[in-house]
This record gives structure tokens, sequence and C-alpha cells, in this order.
């Protein structure tokens, strides 16, 4: 018989499919990945892992201040995670900020 946890926890897999998300474990850890796919005993996710940028000066990019940064490089990993071990799915938290409302500068309102 199943339980009722890993239900939850199935369903929440299944509506959050191909989403950013952050498994919490049992543990206390947590994963943040992309959820492909999930079975009745486990969830596939795609974490994410940094890698180092080459040292040359090619890879530089220069903004309009003068400043240089390196590109971030990334690589992402399939692991399989067992559903019984999962205590919670959040999804990815992302920060949207308001629309801001720029006026031109000779505006008057009549």
């Amino acid at each position: 018989m199943e339980h009722p946890h890993v239900r939850n926890m199935q369903n929440k897999c299944k509506k959050y499919k191909y989403c950013h998300v952050v498994f919490q474990t049992n543990e206390r850890a947590l994963l943040e990945g992309i959820l492909l796919d999930s079975d009745t005993n486990s969830a596939s996710l795609l974490v994410p892992e940094d890698l180092a940028a080459p040292e040359s000066r090619y890879f530089e990019v220069r903004q309009s201040g003068g400043e240089t940064f390196s590109p971030r490089y990334r690589i992402y990993k399939k692991i399989t995670v067992p559903l019984t071990s999962v205590s919670a799915i959040y999804l990815y938290p992302y920060y949207y900020p308001s629309y801001p409302y720029i006026y031109q500068r000779n505006y008057h309102p009549q």
C-alpha cells in the first residue's frame, strides 16, 4: 500500500513537471534543479553545476563603464531522487520587479 506522503509528492511532481524546483530532503538538504520526470518511486532532476571560466582575456566581456566580467558557465547533470526521502517540493522563487512608471521629461498632464 502506498504511503499518503509519497502520493502527495507524486502529485506535486506531476504538477511541477519541467519547472525549476527545490527539493527538501529528510536530512534538510536542498536540491535545486529542473524536474524532468517522475514515476511511483522516484523523480529525475537536472541539477546545475558551475564550471570555471577559461583564464583568457578573450573570454572577458567589457561593459560600457569599462568594467570587465567573465561569463558564467554551467553544466547540468541528471540525478534520480527517491520520493521517500523528499519532505517538501517548492517552486524556485524568482523575483519579478514592479513595472517602472517612467514619464517623459516634458510631460505635462492637462
